[in-house]
């Protein structure tokens, strides 16, 4: 029976107006864990009265819950959906759906997922489960006879949520435990990484013991994968689709608007939310948060006394915690003397010398204790490679009859128009994504060309003839395609990342100047997530900047979607002068974006060593509510 209070819940909510329908959204799939008679204090812990007013309130406001075969059907064109489906779905394998969840999906009909761990359901009873890092009790899972049980009912359908993939394994030199179904083992006696081939045959091995051990006690197949911890990748999809699995779920955010998609989106149901607030998340599950940044230099934090490392990450963390924000930004390259051209990296690859591997470790330290978003800062075409001089920009010497010579420009950059070069770099962002976790990519200010570049001998044949309309178009298109080119390669490994791009503001602020760099923000916010337009009006030497920042931002306001997918990085530093840009100055411009609608943005650089800016202030102006920065 429904409390009168979750009744009273149901009633009064589904008359408050204001509310935005919900039919306008694709296939909401919700992700269960345990249900229990009382709440246990474990974030995966819903208590049978809050799902069952959950259920109650699903089939009050017409929601209809699907089985996998009406998805499958679906995506086959045999059928649609209804309007405001629902997938029910119910990870690890708890005996509490069994106790408290099954009776109720009973009462209401509804058809569920059930995704089973088979080497804790394999445990015998007289032994403990291995948790992740924990043991918990063999009776706190299901047994074969009650998933049976469910089975026979028609109601609930069994997935794979592997057989021993749900759990951390050492993924860097410093310890880190990461997902085992998408992170390459690293050997601490060899230092070295899990190779591919080892890699694929651990995933293939697990999935199809999974399979077997289902398949023996149940008759049957597992047609669904779903991945532990949510985390997945083209690999894995790969393997798991050789092996019969036709449908994958995710922990990734939003509705699924498209159902052909090789993965299904879940949204997490955690805490044990009352109805209110299970209600707010299902009616806001597409609503992007605004994007709080700090842009951070790896420099800062690496020095050659492991300890100090230590220490300065430390530092960085509780910095980055107290602030309250949602994202860094997160320099995967060593520019020791501040000249914005690579010296080496910070991950272990094939082709360029490694300061030290230290991306991969901060990166994760970042999600997991932090809690935020992590961009891997990226050069475009400024690697220090040991390259022929026909493989970098070029440019026409105005001095000797227009003859191409190697660019003159500080960044001394690749020509996007290079194939040899596009594959190493392309190379160099692949071993990035392999071996370390992260959920973004912002690519560096490098990618750029003047009106003079590129007169690289692979770039003529394409240029010649046009106007220099004509070439701006091309050479902005190029590296559109180089970026596209990175973004393919690292979303084979991880699928899930957002992409920025710095921009010049001089190219907002003057429409000539879009052929000086080879940019456009029409491009950008077609091409990238998110546009992180340099808003640095001292770096731009304005003579009123207050004024050059309104400016700049009512003009990327009259781009469609311009306010949404662009962040406003302002300068925390004035280079110029080479002095700290007053706490005062930043919060009149952070109020000043916020009062415009502008509400993605950050600052860079971040002097947490000397509080720079302070914490006092950047908590009023740059923190967001405590429930947004809350991420799984």
């Amino acid at each position: 029976m429904l409390s009168i209070r979750n009744l009273f819940c149901i009633l009064v909510l589904a008359l408050l107006p204001g509310w935005v329908s919900a039919q306008s959204q694709g296939l909401i799939a919700l992700c269960y864990h345990n249900i229990a008679a009382e709440w246990d204090g474990d974030p995966m812990t819903t208590t049978r009265d809050q799902f069952q007013a959950q259920m109650a309130w699903l089939k009050a406001q017409g929601y209809h819950p699907i089985s996998v075969q009406q998805l499958i059907s679906a995506r086959n064109q045999h059928q649609s959906l209804p309007e405001k489906a629902v997938l029910l779905t119910f990870d690890d394998g708890y005996a509490g759906v069994y106790e408290h969840a099954f009776p109720l999906l009973k009462q209401f009909n509804f058809p569920a997922v059930l995704g089973l761990v088979t080497d804790w359901l394999e445990t015998p009873t007289n032994q403990q489960v291995h948790y992740d890092t924990g043991l918990k009790p063999r009776s706190d899972f299901l047994t074969w006879p009650q998933v049976d049980q469910m089975t026979a009912s028609g109601l609930l359908e069994v997935a794979s949520h592997s057989h021993d993939l749900h759990h951390g394994i050492t993924g860097n030199p410093f310890g880190d435990l990461q997902p085992a179904a998408t992170t390459r083992r690293y050997d601490t006696t060899e230092q070295s990484y899990e190779s591919d081939e080892q890699f694929h045959q651990r995933i293939k091995s697990d999935l199809q013991q999974s399979s077997d051990i289902v398949f023996k006690h149940l008759k049957l197949r597992p047609r669904v994968m779903v991945w532990p911890f949510g985390e997945f990748n083209r690999e894995t999809l790969d393997i798991a689709q050789s092996l019969g699995f036709s449908l994958s779920m995710s922990l990734q955010e939003g509705s699924n608007n498209q159902i052909d998609s090789p993965v299904i989106k879940r949204y997490l149901v955690k805490n044990n939310p009352n109805l209110a607030e299970f209600i707010r998340d299902i009616r806001n599950i597409d609503v992007v948060p605004p994007v709080r940044v700090v842009h951070v230099d790896m420099d800062y934090i690496y020095d050659p006394d492991p300890e100090q490392t230590r220490r300065n990450l430390g530092e960085l963390l509780d910095r980055i915690k107290a602030m309250h924000i949602n994202t860094v930004y997160l320099q995967a390259f060593s520019d020791q003397n501040g000249d914005g051209n690579a010296d080496a990296m910070y991950f272990a690859n094939r082709h360029l010398p490694v300061r030290a591997d230290l991306f991969g470790h901060v990166a994760w330290q970042l999600i997991t204790r932090a809690r935020v978003n992590v961009y891997a800062w990226m050069p475009v075409l400024s690697f220090p490679l040991d390259a022929p001089d026909d493989w970098w920009v070029h440019e026409f010497d105005h001095d000797h009859n227009a003859q191409p010579i190697l660019s003159k420009h500080n960044y001394r950059r690749l020509s996007p128009f290079h194939h040899e070069a596009r594959k190493i770099v392309s190379e160099i962002y692949q071993d990035l994504a392999k071996t370390n976790h992260f959920t973004g990519l912002l690519f560096h200010d490098d990618a750029l060309l003047t009106d003079f570049e590129d007169a690289n001998p692979a770039a003529l044949p394409h240029l010649k003839d046009l106007t220099p309309e004509q070439q701006s178009g091309l050479k902005i298109a190029a590296l559109a395609g180089w970026t596209k080119t990175m973004v393919d390669q690292v979303r084979y490994y991880r699928p899930d990342i957002k992409t920025a791009r710095n921009l010049y503001a001089n190219v907002v602020m003057d429409p000539n100047s879009s052929a000086w760099f080879a940019q456009s923000l029409p491009s950008f916010l077609q091409n990238y997530d998110y546009t992180a337009v340099m808003a640095m009006p001292f770096l731009e030497n304005a003579l009123e900047p207050m004024s050059w920042l309104e400016s700049l931002i009512k003009k990327i306001t009259a781009y469609p979607q311009g306010l949404q997918k662009t962040v406003f990085e302002l300068q925390a530093v004035d280079w110029r002068s080479k002095q700290k840009v007053p706490d005062a100055t930043l919060a009149e411009q952070m109020s000043l974006l916020r009062r415009l609608d502008a509400f993605n943005y950050g600052y860079y650089p971040d002097d947490f060593h000397r509080d720079k800016p302070s914490l006092d202030m950047l908590k009023i102006q740059l923190s967001l509510p405590q429930n947004v920065t809350d991420q799984p």
